[in-house]
């Protein structure tokens, strides 16, 4: 379990458990069409290559993230010359509960996961309309890479954004 100093939240592992609670976030934070059916969410979780790791304050998940997809990037004729980067698939805050350190605490989780992986980065999704995520990954050091038209829905466009890490 990971606790930083200065916040109440605690980070850990999502289990199977989890489903019904994540499920009922992920709908709270995204439309329907965006928001992930259970399905997929379930799968997210039994998956040996994602990473699912949800924050809790006093028993009760506030928020929850799923990272994975490892793919390198580059020459893959040459192991050497390809970099490993991962792949943020979702970063949800219950609303009641943003702008209080829970999605930085898990970016960080996640990163740390991701850097003892030796991933060299990671890339992401965000729609062009989703003004509170865009600022967010701008301050976590992320950059605007390719504009993606109708991403999701088939109708709105997106930022791939990623980021290097040092």
């Amino acid at each position: 379990m990971i606790q930083p100093d200065n916040t109440p939240y605690s980070v850990r592992p999502a289990v199977l458990h989890d489903l019904d609670t994540l499920v009922a976030i992920d709908a709270r934070c995204f439309p329907p069409g965006i928001a992930y059916p259970r399905a997929e969410i379930a799968a997210l979780l039994h998956s040996r290559s994602v990473l699912t790791l949800v924050a809790e304050m006093q028993k009760m998940i506030v928020g929850f993230t799923a990272v994975g997809h490892l793919y390198r990037q580059g020459d893959l004729k040459s192991v050497q010359q390809a970099s490993w980067y991962g792949e943020l698939i979702t970063l949800d805050v219950l609303p009641e509960f943003r702008r209080a350190g829970v999605g930085r605490r898990l970016h960080q989780a996640m990163e740390d996961w991701l850097r003892a992986g030796n991933a060299q980065g990671i890339q992401l999704h965000v729609a062009i309309d989703n003004t509170a995520a865009l600022n967010f990954y701008g301050r976590m050091g992320y950059r605007k890479m390719v504009l993606i038209q109708r991403y999701y829905l088939n109708a709105i466009d997106a930022w791939q954004m990623g980021k290097t890490f040092a």
